[in-house]
């Protein structure tokens, strides 16, 4: 085994370097219950945060995920990219409704709905994907900016999930 003397360098930015670093608005939900609390995530690709999750939870349990999204560049080895159906699995996995390792097949084209979710005010119809008691819907474009947004939430707490905004970094 190796090992190094120096000190790593390692360096967890906080929401707003991480909002800064986005550069763009991020999906928030517009009214979040008191009780609830926000844990914001990130992931990249190649060096490139292409997601940002606003992980929200109730008595330490996952309740809801709101993600933005944008695609990746031109000339990255590795693209990324995200669905209602993945995301829909990936939140059943992390909020314990299903065993992580248990792997869902593609989902089945009757668990698909037509829906609304308002985003600054304005209504976007959606297409809302259903499983094991949970929703998750896509708005496939955002005013002013490239990407989109996943909104994943149990069914108890759907109409909470309904109403978002995009706020700018500085709001992180």
């Amino acid at each position: 085994m190796f090992r190094s003397s120096e000190p790593r360098k390692f360096h967890i930015p906080t929401d707003r370097e991480t909002a800064e670093e986005w550069g763009g608005r991020i999906a928030v939900l517009r009214d979040v219950p008191p009780e609830w609390f926000v844990l914001l995530g990130r992931m990249g690709s190649d060096g490139y945060l292409c997601h940002i999750d606003l992980n929200y939870h109730l008595n330490h349990e996952l309740i809801a995920i709101v993600q933005t999204s944008r695609p990746v560049p031109d000339g990255f080895r590795v693209k990324s990219l995200t669905t209602p159906g993945s995301q829909l699995f990936n939140f059943l996995g992390n909020s314990g409704r299903i065993d992580p390792r248990h792997h869902l097949g593609p989902l089945d084209p009757e668990s698909i709905s037509a829906g609304e979710i308002r985003l600054d005010g304005e209504p976007v119809p959606v297409e809302i994907h259903h499983s094991h008691g949970c929703r998750s819907a896509l708005i496939p474009r955002l005013p002013g900016q490239e990407g989109y947004v996943i909104v994943t939430a149990p069914d108890e707490h759907w109409a909470s999930v309904l109403d978002l905004l995009l706020q700018p970094p500085s709001a992180f």
